[in-house]
C-alpha cells in the first residue's frame, strides 16, 4: 500500500537550491542559493518605510565604492561584474538588506548570474568563477544610509 503523496498548494513559494537565476523559474532569482523573490526578503507592510539611499562597500580587491543602487564595479578584469540592485521601500525599523547581482563573465558572454544579500557590517561569501580559478571575490557592506518618510 502506497501512502497518499501531500499536494504542496501552488501559492506556496518553492525553494529550490540553485547556482544562478538561469536555475530558478521565470521571476525569481538565485539570492543566497535559493530560488526567490526580491520583494519577498522586505517587509513592507507598514505605514513609515525607508529605502536606502547610499551605501559603502568595501572588496577583496581593496577598493573602497560610496553606491548608490544600480551602480557597482567590477573585478578580475571583468570576469566577475557586481552591481548593487534596487529594492523596495520596507518598513521603518528593519535592519535594511542589500541585494547584490553577481555576474560572472566568460570572454565578455555573461556564464551566470546570482545574488547575495549582505546587512551592514556582513561579508558576503567568497564568490568564485567558473573559468577563471584565481578569482575569491567578497565584497563587505561597511555603511548605509537610509531615506525614511
Amino acid at each position: 500500500v502506497s501512502e497518499p503523496v501531500a499536494e504542496v498548494p501552488a501559492e506556496a513559494e518553492v525553494k529550490l537550491g540553485c547556482e544562478y537565476n538561469s536555475d530558478c523559474k521565470e521571476g525569481l532569482l538565485c539570492i543566497n542559493k535559493e530560488c526567490k523573490s526580491l520583494t519577498s526578503l522586505y517587509r513592507t507592510d507598514c505605514a513609515s518605510k525607508c529605502s536606502i539611499s547610499a551605501v559603502t562597500v568595501k572588496t577583496s580587491d581593496g577598493e573602497e565604492y560610496d553606491l548608490s543602487l544600480g551602480q557597482g564595479s567590477y573585478t578580475a578584469a571583468g570576469a566577475l561584474e557586481w552591481k548593487l540592485m534596487k529594492t523596495p521601500d520596507y518598513c521603518q525599523g528593519e535592519n535594511p538588506l542589500v541585494a547584490v547581482n553577481i555576474i560572472k563573465k566568460t570572454t565578455g558572454k555573461v556564464v551566470g548570474e546570482q545574488v547575495l544579500t549582505l546587512h551592514k557590517g556582513e561579508t558576503s561569501e567568497a564568490v568564485t568563477h567558473p573559468t577563471v580559478k584565481s578569482v575569491k571575490f567578497t565584497a563587505t557592506l561597511t555603511d548605509i544610509t537610509e531615506k525614511c518618510s
